[in-house]
């Protein structure tokens, strides 16, 4: 059932509520109603086709995906260019991002400056509280410097730039990663998942910049399939300097380059490697700043008083707020004594089942129940990071579920390549 209509249902069951999602989008932005019949028309058109034509089952899977998560980001940043707003319509996050690029690209250091007055504060921002962002950078420096040059040559060209075209690009290329990580059905059912999970096109259209890190640990997930494990050390070093939850799931990966070939004699080569790529990275702003790089990147998570992020979201540090546990939203409290012995479990249950089933689901599955686990116990437990894992964990479950029959596809990932 699930191999001959798993996409079908999928599409429907996913379908539905994130197109619900969007039209709740386009009635806020005051779209025609008839180019909203007309695109719910098309992704119903997508849905009949995969019914009546199974070969066109590829083609609906990403029409779907294409017309319900990547359109309304188009049109968030086509309507960003045109529609004149007082409130910035765009994430807080993603526009910081922008605004650190073109600092640097002018001489100035990212980190320790004081982005009041950049436009950062009309971000949209629904908190009791100012926005700590306008004080701190908290992302490394990966995800600054390494789409420097493209967002350089558009701007050159343009003279604009939205971070939301980088992070349609990095979702083109999880879209690519997953398909070819999960042949077949496996990856179709996948990337339905990972894209339709209802509330990610709303995510996505303020900048879901967790994108750029998963496509990297995709890569490398699938370079280490392939044992090609100078590439993959290459692609684990940028993923953790793009963003420091990379680093939760670093023992995953770990064990899938040991389910696929990597030796206690050759990590230290490969790890090596990877660490080289980080320091290459942050190493720079280290020497530019060290206190401020620190300050922004690292007390600003893990420290307390007015210089640490508010506890806010929807996970284990609000209940503990709300319960009266914790006094204030800035108040120290030792969250890694929960965090740690609970990711460390997912991490040695992580590496006794890889060593056992080398299915690419599999890893997929506990990179996201790593980064669950860890960031729904964090200090603050964003829509965005819980989302993160879900997606990942829905995926890799479907995918795994469809590619029941399809393992020795899945086995030949860990062929040499030729």
């Amino acid at each position: 059932m699930i191999r001959r209509h798993g996409e079908t249902l999928l599409l429907v069951l996913l379908g539905i509520p994130s197109a619900a999602v969007g039209w709740q989008i386009a009635r806020t932005w005051g779209l025609p109603t008839w180019l909203v019949a007309v695109l719910a028309a098309i992704v119903l058109g997508f849905i009949v086709a995969a019914v009546v034509r199974p070969r066109l089952k590829e083609l609906a899977a990403a029409g779907a995906v294409f017309v319900l998560y990547a359109l309304p980001i188009v049109g968030a940043i086509v309507r960003w260019r045109i529609v004149p707003s007082p409130t910035a319509l765009i994430g807080d996050g993603a526009y910081q991002i922008q605004l650190a690029r073109n600092l640097l690209m002018r001489g100035v250091d990212p980190y320790g400056f004081d982005y009041t007055g950049t436009g950062l504060e009309r971000a949209p921002w629904g908190q009791p509280f100012p926005n700590p962002a306008l004080h701190h950078l908290d992302y490394w420096p990966g995800t600054i410097v390494v789409p420097l040059p493209l967002q350089a040559a558009w701007q050159f060209v343009t003279g604009w730039w939205d971070e939301r075209i980088w992070l349609l690009l990095a979702g083109a290329a999880v879209f690519v990663l997953v398909r070819h990580l999960l042949p077949g059905t496996a990856g179709r059912l996948a990337t339905i998942a990972f894209f339709l999970i209802p509330g990610h096109s709303l995510l996505a259209v303020l900048g879901d910049n967790d994108l750029p890190m998963i496509a990297l640990l995709l890569a490398a997930a699938l370079t280490i399939g392939r044992r090609r494990f100078v590439l993959a050390a290459i692609l684990i070093g940028l993923a953790i300097a793009t963003k420091q939850t990379a680093l939760i799931a670093l023992p995953v990966m770990l064990a899938w380059g040991f389910a696929n070939g990597i030796t206690w004699r050759s990590l230290p080569r490969y790890a090596g490697l990877a660490a080289l790529t980080v320091l290459a990275l942050i190493a720079p702003f280290v020497l530019w700043n060290a206190s401020a790089f620190i300050r922004d990147t690292v007390f600003y998570n893990v420290g307390s008083g007015s210089e640490a992020y508010p506890i806010q979201g929807i996970g284990l540090s609000s209940w503990l707020l709300q319960a009266g546990i914790i006094h204030g939203p800035r108040d120290a409290f030792p969250f890694l004594l929960i965090q740690l012995p609970l990711v460390i479990a997912v991490w040695i249950v992580a590496w006794r089942w890889l060593a056992d089933h080398r299915l690419a689901g599999d890893a997929i599955i506990w990179m996201g129940l790593a980064f669950f686990v860890f960031l729904f116990t964090n200090r603050f437990a964003q829509p965005t990071y819980l989302l993160l894992g879900v997606e990942l964990i829905t995926a890799g479950l479907l995918g795994r579920l469809a590619s029941a029959r399809q393992a020795p596809a899945e086995f030949d990932l860990a062929a040499p390549a030729a």
